[in-house]
């Protein structure tokens, strides 16, 4: 399938590996792995979350960023990472519609990245592999990987860092994600996960819009693929797209300011909440995790 062009006068074209087929009773299992992120840490350590937590996941552990954190267990024996994602959604978008920020990324040739992503990332990069090999899951070990929003876009650049580090990404599915990179990106990850990954989207979910590849002029970021698209319930069914521009997926959207009116839909993942709300207490400390600031306002 092309890619975006990298100039006006040349194209890169990629074949993508055939895709395994998506499996919406796996989809909803790793919706409530990437909800779970959002709970508090003492109900993380003891899987005691709720309903996000019926996966058999043990020996859960805290991997703490910068302003996030993911935590990482052993999922039907294959490790699992889990990447949270941000607390205040409007904000998180005004500044991906406004704030242009790329920086180059030496793990693929030409690759950039939104640099609030790999900052992110790198703050919790040392923790994430450390305790993947303290689980029994060192390199060259299989990986299972998930997140929602800003930790959809962490989960896309984790699985570049990971892969070139010796693991083997087995399978992933993440949720609202934001534009992570640009075409050089997108091109490298589809040609090594297409096969094993999908970017799931839920109707007018604005963060899927942003950063606007209209607005930006020097780096042309692109979605990876494939897309699942969900336009209504999940029992509506749903559209499969490989191409980022394609008009029966989310790319039929556009408008920011509308689809602001539409954060439900970010909130909501496979009739999963994807914020701290169906995040049982914490055991110890009563936590349910930080409650997102778009809320409060």
């Amino acid at each position: 399938f092309p890619a975006q062009p990298t100039s006006p006068t040349m194209k890169v074209f990629v074949v993508l590996p055939l895709a395994a087929a998506y499996d919406q009773a796996t989809a909803l299992e790793y919706a409530k792995l990437a909800g779970a992120a959002y709970c508090s840490d003492s109900a993380l350590e003891a899987w005691a979350c709720g309903d996000k937590c019926s996966a058999d996941v043990k020996s859960v552990k805290i991997c703490k960023g910068d302003t996030t954190k993911s935590f990482l267990g052993v999922w039907d024996g294959t490790c699992v990472v889990s990447f949270e994602g941000t607390s205040n959604v409007k904000s998180f978008i005004t500044d991906l519609e406004f704030w242009k920020s790329s920086t180059d990324w030496d793990v693929c040739d030409g690759c950039k990245v939104h640099s609030g992503f790999l900052k992110e990332y790198k703050s919790m990069q040392s923790c994430v592999k450390q305790t993947l090999a303290d689980l029994g899951c060192p390199s060259g070990s299989a990986v299972k990987t998930t997140g929602h929003s800003l930790g959809a876009a962490i989960d896309g650049i984790a699985m570049m860092d990971l892969h070139s580090a010796g693991w083997k990404i087995e399978e992933s599915y993440n949720f609202g994600m934001p534009r992570t990179g640009n075409e050089n990106f997108a091109a490298e990850f589809n040609k090594l996960f297409s096969s094993k990954f999908y970017r799931v989207t839920h109707h007018r979910d604005p963060v899927v819009q942003v950063p606007p590849p209209e607005l930006i002029v020097n780096w042309h970021f692109t979605h990876v693929e494939p897309e699942v698209f969900y336009k209504g319930k999940v029992a509506d069914g749903f559209n499969q797209c490989t191409e980022a521009r394609d008009k029966q997926c989310s790319a039929q959207y556009w408008d920011i300011a509308i689809d602001l009116l539409n954060l439900g839909d970010h909130l909501d993942y496979m009739g999963i909440a994807s914020s701290f709300f169906d995040c049982k207490k914490g055991a110890e400390d009563g936590e349910v995790g930080e409650v997102p600031m778009m809320l409060m306002v």
